[in-house]
């Protein structure tokens, strides 16, 4: 699949146009951001380290986030399943811009086509069932090396064990704000937090699907979903709704400085996953 569409894909998620510096010295994407009123050379670079937190603020102005949220809630609180219109999964106009270096974004070595996967074994992943992503293709992000070691990530070619230090992995991530209320009556906050105020998954790829960004290429015309794929650090994650949903709850209390930090230790997206609708 095109790095391009790749580059799309990122910035559906991020609810923002997105470019990087090999199109800009080829002359590419320069012209999106100048219409957009976003000058390319002025644009925010976009890390590895910093991507969650971009999608988070991203969803605050998203009108397709905050009726993904509502639909949350829904779930959480009545104890029933994800519906509504496909129409709910179209994305917002985009208002920002970042800029990344692809070369320290992407990790094609660890590109993996799961579309016609089938599996046979029960896979496990810092402990618990890891449900490959069937039907989907993945562009690896650069993690090794990224943070605090590489323990967290397991280790490469094996089957279906875990093995000790890494983390258990969960899909796509939404808002810390626009997630208030959500799980009101299952999670019961300290002095200074908001209920449900933190950054969700889910370790089911399908229930991911549901609150997935959809976006149309430039570059091909096709139409895909797009979703993450993480680790959770399960030392900060909290199980809700027999399991279906994962948070890291983050107290309203702390600086974006301390969000931050708390993120990098949370939740670490480590591929960003594509269907064709």
């Amino acid at each position: 699949m095109d790095r391009q569409v790749a580059l799309e894909a990122l910035g559906a998620v991020c609810n923002a146009q997105i470019t990087s510096v090999q199109n800009q010295r080829a002359g590419g994407h320069a012209g999106v951001f100048q219409r957009a009123g976003f000058p390319g050379s002025a644009a925010p670079t976009l890390s590895i380290n910093s991507l969650i937190c971009a999608i988070a603020d991203g969803d605050q102005t998203c009108p397709v986030s905050r009726n993904n949220f509502a639909r949350i809630q829904r779930v959480l609180q009545d104890g029933g399943q994800c519906s509504g219109s496909d129409t709910c999964f179209r994305t917002a106009p985009q208002e920002r811009s970042f800029i990344i270096d692809e070369s320290e974004f992407f990790d094609p070595t660890f590109n993996y086509d799961f579309s016609g996967l089938q599996d046979t074994e029960t896979y496990y992943r810092g402990g618990e069932v890891y449900e490959r992503p069937s039907g989907w293709y993945r562009f690896a992000l650069k993690v090794l090396n990224k943070y605090d070691g590489n323990t967290w990530l397991g280790t490469r070619y094996r089957s279906t064990a875990s093995v000790p230090g890494e983390w258990p992995v969960s899909y796509h991530g939404t808002s810390k704000e626009g997630a208030g209320g959500i799980i009101e009556g299952f999670y019961k906050p300290g002095s200074g937090q908001t209920y449900g105020r933190g950054i969700y998954s889910t370790p089911y790829v399908n229930e991911a699907v549901s609150y997935a960004k959809t976006f149309t290429s430039q570059k091909n015309g096709k139409q895909y979903n797009v979703i993450l794929q993480n680790r959770i650090n399960p030392q900060y994650r909290q199980k809700h709704n027999n399991d279906k949903y994962w948070l890291v709850p983050i107290p309203s209390v702390f600086s974006a400085q301390e969000e931050q930090a708390i993120v990098e230790q949370a939740i670490r997206p480590y591929g960003l996953l594509l269907k064709e609708v």
